[in-house]
């Protein structure tokens, strides 16, 4: 071991110490000797031991700050400033938990705009994997206030979660940020918990190979050649780059390229390759002053797969993958009085699929004057525009649509782009690298946002799910008994195919029942329904203002006992003569159609004849202040179940409680057996 005395774990200046219980601070020093902590006029001692390992618990008190704590071990000195005493959660899970407030800076401009909030703390934990078991350390741990310097690189989930319980408690709340896009379960499990599971013995013998030595860098330096051959053979043989057609105006090729509608899917590559598309626009010269008078901004939406994009010939963004939307920034000075061409050089990685330009998505250029909805409008917290996505355009602002007929050409044709990897996804990786060196640290509980990647598997990741509840609370050694867990269910989504659209393989309905069943089974756990909080053409909603916010009520229902009602459920259906009455648990509110004049959508009986299912649509009637009236179909006796909300992306959503506003919960969806 180490000389150097120093901690381990998370600890850095700017943290938040859990209030009123017992923490843990630990690390390395020189063998046999004695150190010193200092924190709020305690002073508690300790030894060194033979290991060169140290150890202190200490109760940090009650809520507040700043405060500095201060260790000394002979005339080796650690000082950690700013330091405050709250509440501490752990917010985990995969690219919807990841997801930064960067992207999200046009939603929500306006806590951009607010003033350091020393009640909210976060601290990213690196994206790292491993292999060799359980870390007790990240490089570098750093905790950040937030202020519109830091609040880009935070979760918007956990920033939304830790807003919502610091408003409500009155006190710092403190987040560590522990999560990885694309990641499943798996990942955030140990080997021994793992071994539990006969389903997963192919997971354990992939993890096996990474543990060899040598084959992680062997099959890095694979995936590095194989990409970088066919990165090179795409940008040769594409003839876009090799004759320049980013820079030819649009007056060159409009009479030679063919001509497409956008957005949309476009079947026009039955192979990867690269597409190139233009269009142009006429600026006055009161409009090219208006955009050269600072920085502009260009909107394509979410494309499939990856993109550059250029105006008269400039670049002005690159994306590499599907996922983000494209909003480039164009430098003052690129566009002109007259006429303009805007060029995007699309890249299809493989034959399967179109090119996706996703519709309902905004497809503009616009000066900074103009406020552009972000999303489209199926979402709980709507925009105040639909399409085109913004009105009320100032005297002194530019917005032009670019909707409708673009110009395109192939540039070149090629093999599918060579597959790659993950190392952080396979089994065990997180869980030793980014989620072990917390396990010393004091929290509250743990807010869980993951699942999209495990959705091919609902019934299996029902029983994965509990048990990692299970192996988390054992780990957290400084966490209460018990400790509370808040589970985000899958919001609203369909990969932009229909509301009703249900995958074959990808069965996010039976995912969102998994989830609300393992919250059934465990105890002190608590979950977020988000059925209307997501984007049927995003799997990265932008508006986390909802979501997180839910699992603060959950958090302060379940963690601290207040006096909150959950999202409401069925508890109980009679059947009399041709209708089926479901009476739901409402708690201390009642329910409530948000469209009044309509019956309630969203209703299927599911009847089953001659081994066949087929599905019947049925609206819903408000009779009481819990009761919903439907009437059954004729040969009811045919009818099995009877299901709400069972879609990929269900809409419109209409059965709310009666809260108020923030607290206004959804109905989750059910599947109920009516006839066995």
């Amino acid at each position: 071991m180490s000389e150097d005395f120093k901690t381990k774990g998370i600890y850095s200046s700017g943290m938040v110490l859990q209030e009123n219980s017992t923490n843990c601070i630990f690390g390395t020093g020189p063998k046999g000797q004695s150190l010193q902590m200092e924190f709020r006029n305690q002073k508690i001692s300790a030894l060194v031991d033979s290991k060169g390992e140290w150890k202190i618990e200490y109760n940090p008190g009650s809520a507040g700050g700043p405060f500095e704590l201060k260790l000394q071990c002979q005339n080796q000195k650690i000082l950690f400033e700013d330091v405050w005493v709250g509440q501490v959660w752990l917010s985990s899970g995969q690219s919807n938990a990841q997801l930064p407030m960067s992207r999200m800076q046009f939603s929500y401009p306006q806590e951009f705009e607010l003033p350091k909030n020393n009640n909210i703390r976060m601290i990213t934990i690196p994206i790292s994997y491993n292999f060799d078991g359980e870390q007790d350390s990240v490089q570098n741990p750093k905790w950040e206030v937030a202020s519109p310097q830091t609040l880009g690189a935070m979760s918007g989930t956990g920033y939304f979660f830790a807003k919502k319980l610091s408003q409500e408690l009155n006190c710092p709340v403190g987040i560590i940020n522990a999560s990885q896009g694309g990641s499943p379960i798996a990942s955030w499990m140990n080997k021994e918990s793992l071994e539990e599971f006969p389903s997963q013995s192919r997971v354990l013998e992939n993890l096996k190979k990474w543990q060899q030595e040598g084959a992680i860098e062997k099959q890095k330096e694979l995936m590095q050649k194989n990409q970088s051959a066919w990165d090179g053979e795409i940008t040769q043989t594409d003839k876009g780059f090799v004759e320049d057609w980013k820079s030819l105006p649009y007056s060159k090729i409009q009479d030679s390229w063919d001509c497409v509608d956008l957005p949309g899917d476009l079947d026009l590559l039955k192979s990867a390759g690269i597409v190139w598309f233009k269009k142009e626009i006429t600026l006055t010269a009161k409009e090219a002053q208006l955009f050269n008078e600072g920085t502009s901004h260009l909107w394509l939406g979410t494309i499939i797969d990856a993109d550059r994009a250029y105006v008269n010939g400039v670049e002005v963004g690159v994306t590499y993958y599907s996922y983000p939307p494209r909003r480039y920034q164009v430098p003052a000075g690129t566009l002109k009085e007259g006429k303009n061409t805007i060029t995007i050089r699309v890249q299809k990685n493989s034959k399967n699929g179109p090119i996706r330009f996703y519709t309902e998505k905004p497809l503009c250029i616009f000066t900074d004057k103009v406020k552009v909805a972000t999303c489209a409008y199926r979402n709980v917290e709507k925009p105040e525009n639909k399409i085109p996505f913004t009105k009320d355009i100032p005297s002194d602002g530019v917005y032009i649509p670019l909707y409708g007929e673009w110009k395109y050409k192939i540039g070149t044709k090629v093999a599918d782009c060579p597959s790659g990897m993950f190392f952080e996804w396979v089994a065990t990786a997180l869980y030793n690298s980014m989620l072990a060196p917390a396990f010393n640290y004091a929290i509250s509980g743990a807010l869980w946002y993951q699942g999209e990647s495990d959705a091919y598997q609902p019934e299996e990741y029902k029983k994965l799910l509990v048990k990692m509840i299970e192996l988390w609370r054992s780990k957290f050694s400084y966490a209460p008994k018990d400790m509370p867990f808040i589970v985000m269910q899958l919001p609203n989504w369909s990969d932009g195919r229909g509301e009703d659209y249900v995958s074959e393989n990808i069965n996010w309905p039976a995912m969102r029942k998994a989830q609300a069943q393992a919250v059934e089974s465990v105890k002190n756990a608590g979950l977020a329904v988000t059925i209307d909080a997501g984007e049927w053409n995003d799997l990265h909603p932008e508006k986390k203002l909802t979501g997180g916010s839910r699992a603060a009520l959950e958090a302060l229902r379940i963690a601290y006992k207040k006096n909150i009602d959950t999202y409401p459920y069925v508890k109980a259906f009679n059947i009399e003569e041709n209708k089926i009455i479901l009476e739901f648990d409402c708690g201390n509110l009642k329910l409530v159609n948000t469209n009044p004049k309509e019956l309630i959508p969203g209703f299927v009986f599911i009847r089953q004849k001659n081994g066949q299912k087929t599905k019947e649509l049925a609206l819903g009637k408000l009779i009481d202040s819990n009761k919903i009236q439907l009437e059954l179909p004729e040969n009811s006796q045919e009818v099995k179940e009877l299901a709400y909300l069972w879609s990929d992306c269900p809409n419109p959503i209409n059965l709310y409680n009666a809260g108020e506003l923030t607290q206004k919960l959804p109905v989750a969806p059910f599947e109920l057996e009516i006839w066995g």
